[in-house]
């Protein structure tokens, strides 16, 4: 984990661009080692990752009453690496700039359609996010437009999220 795979295999519930879920921020201290480090003072997140080619750190923080690790942003956020509390990857999102696959043939920028081929999706509106229905695959969400695939067949696919615990459905 000392490197970043722009097209390496996106693998549910496993890894991505070169990371594994579950390892230690210790175990890639050296590559977030030039990592510029973002706070709220320097204006909105999103617009520091847009003009950041490198690796941007933001602080970790507390969400919905749970402490969050540290999260790491890569080539304009090609790549998103959040960590818990623990230290431990929890997620890794991958989006515009990413040239690896799931499944050898699911790519960023794919009509979530696609992705039928190998699980039907259902749309989660609570967290806005499309995630396999009734199926094998755990650990994989995807960004695409905010309604079912029914209502927006020709969706296209903006992010592709693996997590170690499977979401709730």
């Amino acid at each position: 984990m000392n490197t970043v795979d722009l097209h390496a295999d996106i693998v549910p519930g496993e890894g991505a661009a070169g990371f594994q879920l579950g390892a230690h921020l210790t175990q890639a201290r050296s590559i977030f080692a030039r990592a510029v480090r973002w706070d709220s003072a320097q204006g909105a997140l999103r617009e520091a990752v847009a003009q950041c080619d490198g690796w941007l750190q933001a602080p970790a923080a507390t969400s919905h009453g749970e402490r969050q690790g540290a999260s790491f942003y890569y080539q304009r956020g090609a790549v998103e690496l959040h960590f818990n509390g623990q230290g431990m990857l929890a997620t890794i999102a991958v989006f515009k700039g990413y040239a690896g696959a799931l499944f050898g043939t699911v790519r960023i920028g794919d009509e979530l359609a696609a992705v039928t081929g190998f699980c039907d999706v259902f749309f989660d509106e609570d967290e806005d996010m499309h995630y396999p229905k009734d199926s094998a695959i755990t650990g994989l969400a995807f960004g695409a437009e905010f309604e079912p695939l029914a209502r927006a067949p020709s969706q296209r696919i903006f992010g592709i999220y693996i997590f170690s615990q499977p979401a709730a459905a």
